[in-house]
């Protein structure tokens, strides 16, 4: 049985698999790689996938729907034969049509499918997904975020040394921005940001504006048909201009021809207000990441509507470099989720390669200030963009006299009220009736890879509450897994047995030594905690490599009397590099 990617797009959806130490994508019976993921209603033959639906969009755009992807994670419902269907519905189907593909293609069955989705899908819209997946019969433990899979592709092919990139996946419906470093094997993902509503469509609709206004043309006059010729039309021209200079656009509305020019200059400026969108994603992708433009050494451009000269130009413009573009930018993605497919299956070729990833969205806790009652904020726990699997401590005390219970709400999001995020669930605890202030509980979130966050709270006399929140349904058998692992998550870098070794170690050298020896040991000390405890694997990673290396040195010197001395050669990271850890004070539930 098989592993397979799956790049589920808004406008086509890819597969692909490894075989023979590459990655290959896998075509349907006419031999096309790109499937539409297209669903559409043909009166009595029912529901038809693919190729066969993007054919009638134009004809029956009633009976015709795309771009649900977009919607995904939401309650909008789309009519087809007279039965509602559910965003989710709508993708299983694609899903199930592109597992059929690949198991005629491969003749074997699929034993799972790597699904890559928006690295800034929530929690509904990647549960949703994976619903998607059952019902259409595939096995999807693992979703990989879209740039994330773009960045694995990349690394493939380009075998560099170390090397920092930011990947632009601008695809039909959303638009992901990733910041990726990469040394030795390891590929990680260092932040995210996009825009789950921002992509190729609207490019299609800033055009049928300007059309409609250069000619008059009131678009709310227009039938659902027309409308969606309209639409048609502005998405020909600008495919067009992947390749031309300069084109004209046409429709015929009520018997009237009525034509336009456009040009990449034209085009420029009529995706100005869209381009300044990005500008402010690259903002806080950088700021998040806490670097600048002259550190990324590559931008790689990936999905379909990065094909765009017009959004080449804008990001050469931007950042001040040329963009990178991978072979055929809407097959990119679905190459990397091949590739990964590889690393699931434990391939020989690609099993050491290690991808790691962020959480997309902050996770945090509803509280309340002393002073004020009449909203609870948002007390960031895990941060957005902390590397996963991520495992955070906080301590919460009471806000009123002789309080018997704290009860733990955990939402998702950015927002400062926490009613303005996601809900995600709830865990009471009992606390003892004191004073407001004096009774407390310890909070720890542990979030995974899989997105399953595990939240235990502990009160003064130790009695112990969690809950585990999936985007998935789990059996008891993984429920059961899931716990354990969580629990050996529960232990932090600094506590970890080797690591204390290596610290035990480094304080008897400090305890043997004196004069600057002595001085520069305690600042290796001080460098190896605060490493430990950054919050960041590859830097967690580093800092026990090259502590190692400064020990095995210590070794091999201590017979002679030289002294010890860090120099440039010997230095292990930047200083820069370390993320200092900030005192906790306490917050109120």
């Amino acid at each position: 049985m098989a592993v397979i990617g799956i790049d589920l797009g808004t406008t086509n959806s890819l597969a692909a698999y490894w075989d023979g130490g590459e990655v290959r994508l896998i075509t349907d019976e006419n031999g096309q790689t790109l499937f539409p993921s297209v669903v559409g209603y043909i009166e009595n033959e029912g529901l038809t996938v693919g190729k066969a639906a993007k054919e009638r969009l134009l004809t029956h755009g009633k009976d015709t729907v795309s771009s649900f992807k977009r919607f995904m994670g939401t309650d909008k419902t789309y009519e087809l034969g007279g039965k509602e269907y559910k965003p989710m519905e709508l993708s299983a189907m694609v899903l199930e049509r592109i597992k059929r593909n690949a198991e005629c293609f491969l003749k074997e069955e699929i034993e799972e499918a790597i699904i890559t989705v928006p690295a800034y899908f929530n929690d509904k819209q990647r549960s949703d997904t994976k619903n998607a997946a059952k019902i259409a019969g595939l096995k999807a433990d693992r979703l990989i975020n879209e740039p994330s899979a773009a960045a694995l592709a990349y690394r493939m092919k380009c075998q560099a040394d170390d090397m920092t990139l930011l990947v632009f996946d601008f695809g039909g419906g959303t638009l992901d921005l990733s910041y990726v470093e990469c040394f030795d094997n390891i590929i990680e993902i260092v932040a995210v940001a996009g825009d789950n509503y921002l992509g190729g469509d609207d490019i299609d609709r800033l055009i049928a504006q300007y059309f409609c206004r250069e000619n008059g043309i009131d678009t709310e006059g227009l039938d659902v048909g027309k409308y969606a010729e309209l639409i048609k039309a502005a998405e020909t021209v600008k495919i067009r201009l992947e390749t031309e200079k300069e084109t004209e656009m046409e429709l015929s509305v009520n018997e009237q021809i009525y034509r336009t020019a456009l040009n990449d200059d034209v085009l420029f400026e009529i995706c100005m207000p869209l381009f300044g969108k990005i500008k402010k994603l690259f903002l806080r992708i950088l700021n998040d990441a806490e670097s600048s433009v002259s550190s990324i050494d590559d931008l790689i451009m990936v999905g379909g509507s990065s094909r765009l000269s017009v959004v080449k130009r804008f990001l050469t413009e931007l950042l001040g470099k040329e963009p990178v573009v991978l072979g055929q930018t809407d097959q990119v993605v679905a190459m990397g989720a091949g590739v990964y497919a590889g690393i699931r299956s434990r391939n020989e070729d690609i099993r050491d390669m290690l991808l790691t990833d962020v959480c997309p969205f902050t996770l945090g806790i509803e509280c309340w200030h002393k002073e004020t009652s009449t909203q609870g904020y948002l007390l960031p726990t895990i941060e957005r963009n902390s590397t996963l699997p991520a495992c955070v401590h906080k301590k919460l005390v009471t806000i009123s006299d002789y309080q018997t219970e704290i009860s733990v709400k955990i939402y998702q999001g950015e927002e400062y009220y926490a009613k303005d995020n996601v809900f995600l669930g709830e865990v009471s605890i009992p606390v003892e009736p004191a004073p407001a202030g004096r009774a407390g509980i310890d909070v720890y979130f542990t979030y995974d890879i899989n997105g399953i966050l595990y939240v235990e709270v502990a009160n003064s006399q130790n009695v112990r509450r969690h809950i585990l929140l999936a985007n998935q349904k789990l059996s008891d058998a993984e429920l059961k897994k899931y716990m354990k692992d969580m629990e050996e998550l529960l232990i932090p870098p600094i506590q970890m047995k080797e690591n204390q070794e290596i610290l035990a170690e480094l304080n008897r050298y400090y305890e043997e030594s004196s004069g600057n020896l002595r001085r520069q040991l305690g600042y290796l000390i001080m460098r190896f905690e605060n490493g430990l405890q950054s919050g960041r694997n590859h830097i967690v990673r580093r800092v026990v490599e090259d502590t190692k290396r400064q020990l095995e040195l210590l070794e091999a010197r201590k017979e002679c009397e030289e002294e010890f001395l860090f120099d440039g050669e010997l230095k292990f990271y930047e200083e820069d590099d370390i993320m200092q850890e900030e005192a906790e004070g306490d917050d109120y539930e």
